[in-house]
């Protein structure tokens, strides 16, 4: 029987990009939509949820082939502003709001 010649071996690199890049388009697309409906918190949900993805795959791919260390502290300070409204409220909603460089009132 002949011998299949072996497949290279990736990185991982595109797969991350392509994945990212997916979460990132449909969480803008939502959020494009939440606003065009005046949804306004349902579109900072929308871009938050987007977020948390990305660094699950992020951290995925640190754990499977390893980062350095500016894309370190990059997954970290993504992971902070992820759990900060899960932590501090409304504090760590002005984070959420800070990572989107805009600015909401209640009333």
């Amino acid at each position: 029987m002949p011998q299949h010649a072996a497949l290279p071996e990736q990185n991982g690199r595109s797969g991350l990009l392509v994945t990212s890049f997916l979460i990132v388009f449909f969480g803008l697309l939502l959020m494009l939509l939440r606003i065009a409906q005046q949804e306004y918190v349902m579109a900072i949900g929308a871009v938050w949820v987007a977020n948390a993805l990305t660094m699950a795959v992020h951290a995925l791919y640190w754990k499977r082939h390893g980062l350095r260390g500016a894309l370190k502290i990059g997954v970290a300070a993504q992971f902070a502003v992820t759990v900060a409204p899960l932590l501090f409220g409304k504090t760590g909603l002005a984070l959420v709001l800070l990572m989107l460089g805009a600015e909401i009132h209640y009333w």
